[in-house]
């Protein structure tokens, strides 16, 4: 390892360290408590996040690392984190019922909104994320293109966008 790799290396633990202590001290002055809509909206991406890993019987690596950036991605703090977890292992346990998560969304996030379009592309994501698209997937996300009131066409274009096969 190399002197300048070496340094960035310690830099992203650096930064990593800096974020975690930033995500404590919010959940300790109590900045850290998502709103009911933010709570709800984490609530069922992870929750459906989870049964989508799930629905191929196995949970990939590559499945759940997304789950985490996902996390990262949106910035969520350790109380968020917490939420998205339970949420996650409730979905793969599936203990949760997909139309009536996805009607509890659509009621506060109509589709087309950015929340419903973001929930779309989080399960896309992760349903593609190991390059296949298990029957039991793509079922899956059928429920959730028409749960969400898209055009059944808006699917396949996606996967097309993936450049997935099912």
């Amino acid at each position: 390892m190399t002197d300048s790799t070496s340094a960035s290396g310690k830099f992203e633990g650096i930064r990593g360290v800096i974020n975690d202590i930033r995500l404590l001290l919010g959940d300790l002055l109590g900045l850290g408590k998502p709103d009911e809509d933010t709570q709800m909206v984490i609530e069922v991406i992870f929750g459906l996040m989870g049964y989508m890993a799930k629905a191929d019987r196995l949970v990939s690596s590559h499945e759940s690392n997304l789950a985490n950036q996902i996390m990262d991605e949106t910035d969520l703090s350790m109380t968020a984190r917490r939420i998205a977890m339970e949420a996650f292992e409730r979905g793969m346990l599936r203990n949760i019922n997909v139309h009536a998560e996805l009607l509890r969304f659509v009621d506060a996030h109509p589709a087309g909104s950015e929340p419903a379009e973001r929930l779309y592309n989080a399960l896309l994501r992760l349903a593609t994320s190991d390059g296949r698209l298990d029957p039991r997937e793509y079922e899956t996300m059928v429920q959730v293109t028409r749960d969400l009131g898209l055009p059944a066409v808006t699917l396949d274009n996606r996967l097309a966008m993936f450049n997935v096969k099912r």
